[in-house]
């Protein structure tokens, strides 16, 4: 059973605006929305990370959607950016859980992207400019998650390419990853 997370809890600081809950130009839905409905075609059940601020307004968007549910941090390891959204979908199972990850600040990550992850275990996206950590697909546990958290390292790379040991998958067009940090540069963009 393969289990989506989309990072919605970032704090969208360099944004000014909740990137969750942003409706890119000519989208008829926002990127929370964007990531569930990709994930949804692949995975048994989607996990929505929210943040402090959005996490009602993100329940009400999937409160109707069968095998979409969304979680906020968990303490002790609460807003320590995206190892919390990832240890608090990991909590949510007894067992190793194979998670296929997605930020929502890449609205053009195509399904075939997404689909080549879920066919590799242990790995992330890499493209010839950048490695693509909150584009990632592995098994893990909330112990394996938990004891990597407890030294005090939030670093998501250092969890996936250390920790889980993952490799990177090779996509030549960077601009399916284009990962936008302005409202006017996703103008831009395509």
């Amino acid at each position: 059973m393969m289990i989506g997370v989309v990072l919605a809890g970032g704090e969208s600081r360099r944004f000014k605006q909740d990137k969750a809950l942003y409706r890119l130009p000519g989208q008829c839905v926002n990127n929370a929305q964007l990531a569930v409905d990709k994930l949804s075609l692949l995975c048994d059940r989607v996990l929505v990370s929210a943040n402090a601020k959005n996490v009602s307004t993100l329940t009400r968007q999937f409160a109707h959607s069968q095998n979409v549910e969304v979680i906020s941090d968990l303490p002790p390891f609460d807003k320590r950016g995206p190892l919390s959204g990832i240890y608090a979908a990991a909590c949510q199972f007894n067992t190793p859980t194979d998670l296929l990850i997605l930020a929502v600040d890449y609205p053009y990550v195509s399904i075939e992207v997404l689909s080549r992850l879920a066919d590799h275990d242990n790995c992330y996206a890499r493209t010839p400019d950048a490695d693509h950590y909150t584009l990632a697909h592995f098994s893990t546990t909330s112990q394996i998650l938990h004891d990597f958290l407890m030294l005090d390292d939030y670093r998501l790379r250092h969890f996936i390419t250390e920790v889980q040991q993952c490799d990177p998958i090779s996509f030549a067009n960077a601009e399916l990853f284009i990962n936008f940090n302005t409202p006017e540069a996703d103008f831009h963009a395509h």
